[in-house]
């Protein structure tokens, strides 16, 4: 009898012992999933970083211009020397920010709320709401665009010099008197530099805050 018990407290303390490490392997790999996860998240946060700074850069000379213009500070010398300040409407850098991360998130949703991860949730939520921001931002500035693109075309003779970046008086005068293109510039300026590259800091911030995060949690 003695024996018998003994051999089923061996049995039992076995399938414990198994159990355990079987529990300790699932652990495990979920912590590599999530790893992994957070590792393309920091890696997209990154190279998004650089694509903003890269914008927010090419963008410092074009900000000048416009302050310059809404300041009635621009000359027809100021036209005809400056190569990009008569066309400076015509187009905008733009950049597109990383998913791949977000998705393989998504994805793995299970794993994450499984754990009530709540790094997952601060992560979903920043993705959601910045790019909702940034995108409705874009939208805007694009559709300022064609507006513009479409007013010139259809109502300007230089339209065929415009878009070929060829410079010829006629232009210069709108540039330089013209109450309707004063409120296109102010127009362009408020949706692009100030709404659209602002979201884009906040998301740059709030990146580089997450990456912290990222950081202390794969450590």
């Amino acid at each position: 009898m003695l024996y018998a018990i003994g051999e089923i407290v061996l049995v039992v303390i076995g399938i414990l012992i198994a159990l355990q490490i079987n529990n300790w392997n699932e652990l495990r790999k979920t912590q590599d999933t999530k790893n992994s996860v957070y590792s393309v998240i920091k890696t997209d946060l990154v190279t998004d970083i650089e694509n903003i700074d890269l914008v927010l850069t090419r963008s410092v000379a074009r900000d000048s211009i416009l302050k310059k213009i809404i300041n009635n500070d621009m000359t027809k010398e100021d036209y005809h020397n400056c190569k990009n300040c008569s066309f400076i409407t015509l187009g905008f850098p733009d950049i597109t920010l990383n998913t791949r991360g977000v998705k393989l998130l998504e994805e793995n949703s299970a794993v994450f709320n499984s754990h009530q991860d709540s790094l997952s949730i601060e992560i979903s939520d920043f993705y959601t709401n910045s790019n909702t921001v940034i995108n409705v931002a874009l939208d805007e500035v694009v559709r300022d665009y064609f507006d513009n693109f479409y007013y010139f075309k259809n109502n300007k003779t230089w339209f065929k010099d415009y878009i070929n970046f060829v410079k010829n008086d006629e232009l210069i005068n709108y540039l330089l008197t013209s109450d309707d293109y004063m409120n296109r510039v102010n127009s362009y300026y408020v949706l692009y530099i100030k709404t659209y590259l602002g979201h884009l800091r906040n998301y740059k911030k709030s990146a580089e805050e997450l990456i912290e995060k990222i950081n202390k949690k794969i450590k």
